[in-house]
């Protein structure tokens, strides 16, 4: 089309025309992009076998770091003697990367997933601090774990049991390497004999070998099958657990405390308040943690995240927060539970009087730490936090840290403890550790920013049509449209 060609009046529809088209389109953006937007992001979220979060939960898109201290025994020899408090050195860490992959997937019509979870980890030797051969003193968790579950037996039985323990490789610490404490493994005599007893009355043992991680590295199996929510039909319920294992409970505590819930910590709700702690449940730890608002807003890779933590309240037993009291095994309510600040794991273990706390026992009652001398928390190494955008519930970074712990009691009638103080022993400590990356950081970020490129977009139309518009106005009024005459502008 020619405008000179056009008359007056072809001239002012077409300015004005465009104006109106131009100003129109910048206030329908405006108003209605943000909520198309987010509509539209809302609804490509939940998992199904073609979304795009499928490919991200199904992988890990993202490496993750698993930092393990071992806790040195310096003066084991010395348990014996009056006076003399035990002395732990943590060494490491050592440090694996640990690949994620989702499988044996069963899609269920109630719009929920069953799988099983691979971990597969691999050795970092520029990342550690320690080699796999460094030797490494500790408690001997089956020895101990045994006479634990005889303690309350009668004299005669106990008597029995202790020259059976002192036959079999039964001993209060032993020495080995830290690859075989970990992964690798090493042959253990008392297991042998435990094995090859085969009592009904004791918890079955099926192998002589033992690590803190054994048949762990590229097992498939191992933690069990999970079924969470997929988020299809209600997306505040996305990546919530159903089962585990095929239950909903795990018996192992009471009520609230032993019921599954949250998130296994691949997939989270989005849109979900700032205020709301973040829960997980982790097998290890045999227990949900909820992970509390902070306040703290923190920037990674032009994200803006909240960060949630575990606090004091985190591993109570009921003396800071009622709720918490449930923890605290049945059978030493109401008023032997332990102090705040550590988790009885006995339920789950076995019977092992194994407990789980912060790294160094940070935050936990100082009744703990003060049984042996070596603890030196840090904040910054030690803190349970995840760093969460809440919008899009995708985490920015994760540094998931515990410490499991042995306590130690005497016992007159076991060899072994015999004279032994009262002690927590730390056996372990984890952190896993991840960050965005760069390019699923950029993914994030266009996500996030759709909405805002909608509306400036459409700031600059109606801008444009304005200007258009004004144009028009102006050249109408002084009469300046190309082609007019003299005598049509007098």
């Amino acid at each position: 089309m020619c405008c000179r060609c056009c008359g007056v009046a072809q001239q002012k529809f077409w300015v004005f025309g465009f104006g109106a088209m131009f100003t129109v389109t910048g206030i329908l953006s405006i108003v209605l992009w943000p909520g198309f937007i987010d509509d539209m992001i809302t609804k490509s979220l939940p998992l199904t076998p073609t979304s795009k979060t499928f490919d991200k939960w199904e992988v890990m898109p993202i490496p993750v770091y698993v930092y393990m201290y071992l806790w040195n025994w310096t003066n084991a020899n010395d348990a014996w003697t009056p006076g003399v408090k035990p002395n732990f050195q943590q060494v490491g860490p050592y440090v694996y990367r640990e690949e994620r992959r989702k499988e044996d997937l069963d899609w269920h019509d109630n719009n929920t997933v069953t799988f099983n979870s691979r971990h597969t980890w691999f050795w970092e030797p520029e990342l550690s601090g320690g080699l796999q051969t460094d030797l490494i003193t500790a408690p001997h968790l089956v020895s101990i774990a045994a006479a634990n579950t005889m303690r309350d037996s009668p004299k005669l039985l106990k008597l029995m049991f202790n020259n059976e323990l002192n036959s079999n490789g039964g001993n209060l610490f032993v020495t080995h390497t830290a690859g075989e404490w970990l992964f690798d493994g090493f042959y253990d005599e008392f297991l042998h004999y435990a094995m090859e007893l085969n009592n009904p009355l004791a918890p079955k043992v099926e192998t002589d070998q033992f690590a803190w991680f054994l048949n762990r590295n590229g097992s498939k199996d191992f933690e069990g099958a999970f079924t969470i929510h997929t988020g299809v039909g209600d997306i505040t319920k996305m990546g919530e657990i159903q089962f585990w294992k095929g239950i909903n409970h795990t018996g192992w505590y009471e009520g609230e405390c032993g019921r599954l819930n949250g998130s296994t910590s691949d997939l989270f709700v989005p849109g979900e308040p700032l205020e709301k702690p973040l829960t997980i449940f982790i097998t290890d730890t045999c227990r949900i943690i909820n992970l509390e608002f902070t306040g703290q807003s923190v920037e990674i890779e032009g994200i803006k995240g909240w960060k949630y933590e575990a606090t004091a309240n985190t591993y109570d037993n009921g003396q800071l927060n009622a709720d918490m009291k449930c923890y605290c095994p049945v059978e030493r309510q109401p008023d032997n539970c332990p102090a705040t600040g550590a988790t009885d794991l006995t339920p789950c273990a076995d019977g092992a009087p194994m407990y789980m706390s912060a790294p160094h026992f940070m935050n936990s009652d100082p009744s703990y730490a003060a049984t042996i001398t070596g603890f030196e928390p840090s904040y910054e190494r030690d803190n349970f936090f995840i760093i969460m955008e809440r919008k899009l519930g995708v985490p920015l970074q994760v540094n998931a840290a515990v410490m499991i712990s042995l306590f130690i009691e005497k016992d007159d009638d076991i060899t072994i403890l015999k004279n032994v103080p009262e002690f927590y022993a730390p056996l372990f400590t984890t952190a896993s550790r991840a960050v965005i990356n760069k390019e699923l950081a950029a993914e994030v970020k266009l996500a996030l920013n759709l909405g805002s490129i909608g509306v400036y977009t459409g700031i600059g139309f109606l801008c444009l049509g304005l200007t258009i518009i004004s144009v028009g106005i102006v050249l109408t009024i002084h009469r300046k449209w190309r082609g007019q005459t003299a005598a049509d502008k007098v």
